[in-house]
């Protein structure tokens, strides 16, 4: 089972947000949507988009400030802006303050299309080189070593991690601070498609003993998955 990609668009303008959730869900995308900055923070921070497609002139909160904001609290997932006015100036500011693209909406909507393909592309590559050369981490005090698969606990203990709670740990610690949804953790462990949410559970519940008073810092999301806070 593919893990759906999901982008978080936020757009004022009802028609739009459909048009543009109805191509985004046509081309194999989970859609979130949110109808101005203060919505597109809030929607972000609850459902871990993969991407943000971002208006430039919302209400409440534009969509610079919006960018502004989501940077503050994640400095990795690709931002796009898409406005119907675009300016070099504009755009210059939109990539100062973090965003990765500027998109016009009068333009085709298979090059915003490609542009949002393109950028994901980027984050993945991106993601996979940083978790090769994350071999070692940190987290709450304990020492892990996901290629030994040996942890040492906050109060020192020793312990061998399976591979399903390495795969699990390194999940987490790569996407620190985002919640990592149950059903992509499964695909990592089995690949062949048998996995299940209550042997997750059981893994998790194990790795946290091992993990000691670190542990407590993986938190159930219910419904949506897992992250690691700390």
């Amino acid at each position: 089972m593919s893990v759906k990609k999901k982008i978080l668009l936020a757009d004022d303008d009802v028609a739009i947000r459909r048009a543009y959730a109805a191509l985004l869900e046509g081309e194999g995308y989970e859609v979130a949507t949110a109808r101005n900055g203060e919505d597109a923070v809030a929607k972000f921070d609850e459902t871990s988009p993969d991407l943000v497609l971002l208006d430039v002139m919302m209400p409440k909160m534009n969509g610079m400030a919006a960018c502004a904001e989501i940077r503050r609290r994640d400095a990795l997932t690709p931002i796009l802006f898409v406005t119907a006015a675009p300016s070099d100036a504009a755009a210059v500011r939109a990539l100062g303050l973090g965003g990765d693209d500027y998109i016009d909406k009068t333009r085709p909507t298979a090059e915003m299309i490609a542009r949002i393909n393109a950028a994901l592309r980027r984050a993945a590559a991106y993601a996979s080189r940083a978790a090769a050369a994350a071999a070692v981490a940190e987290i709450g005090g304990a020492k892990v070593d996901f290629d030994a698969m040996k942890l040492v606990s906050a109060e020192g203990r020793e312990a061998d991690m399976t591979r399903a709670e390495a795969i699990f740990l390194k999940m987490l610690a790569n996407r620190r601070g985002k919640c990592v949804p149950a059903e992509e953790i499964l695909e990592s462990m089995h690949a062949d498609g048998n996995g299940c949410e209550a042997g997750l559970r059981v893994t998790i519940s194990r790795l946290k003993r091992k993990l000691g008073r670190a542990g407590s810092l993986i938190v159930n999301f219910r419904g949506l998955g897992y992250k690691l806070i700390g």
